[in-house]
């Protein structure tokens, strides 16, 4: 999932627990769970993959933007909702965008690392636990991702 969806789980996760700590353990589990689901487009994977040397720069590249639209979700709730986020919602979202960014800085990197190569194999496999590991054309992996949202955020606790 994208991380506006992670972080809206976290989000929704910390609007339901009082715990700071809990909430950002919740949410770096919901992680998974929500990468269980399908979700990834081919044609952003084609995107990727089209000159390996550029595979991470394009990611980041989508990382970020991303990133930038989580943020845009923040301020739309808290300006145009009025709905600000409490302490463990704030870790909730962290903890929930977290496994994605674990990933990311040791792909950016290449740090070798055991635990860290067990944990990518391990989030790698994830993504293929219910369903074949295919690539989904984009016109349903956007509409898994929006409605993935819209429930989230109709599950706020406020």
């Amino acid at each position: 999932m994208y991380q506006i969806v992670h972080g809206a789980a976290g989000i929704m996760i910390g609007s339901r627990v009082g715990s700071p700590l809990l909430a950002f353990i919740l949410g770096f589990f919901s992680h998974f769970i929500l990468d269980a689901i399908p979700h990834d487009s081919k044609e952003a994977r084609d995107w990727e993959n089209n000159g390996t040397d550029k595979f991470v720069k394009k990611v980041a590249l989508e990382a970020i933007l991303d990133l930038w639209s989580l943020i845009i979700l923040v301020l739309i709730m808290q300006e145009g909702s009025g709905i600000y986020l409490s302490y463990p919602m704030i870790a909730g979202l962290l903890g929930g965008i977290l496994p994605d960014y674990i990933w990311g800085l040791t792909e950016l990197f290449k740090i070798k690392n055991r635990a860290l190569e067990k944990f990518k194999f391990w989030h790698e496999k994830i993504h293929a636990l219910f369903f074949k590991p295919i690539y989904l054309p984009l016109k349903y992996t956007a509409v898994i991702q929006a409605v993935t949202l819209i429930i989230l955020i109709a599950s706020l606790n406020i």
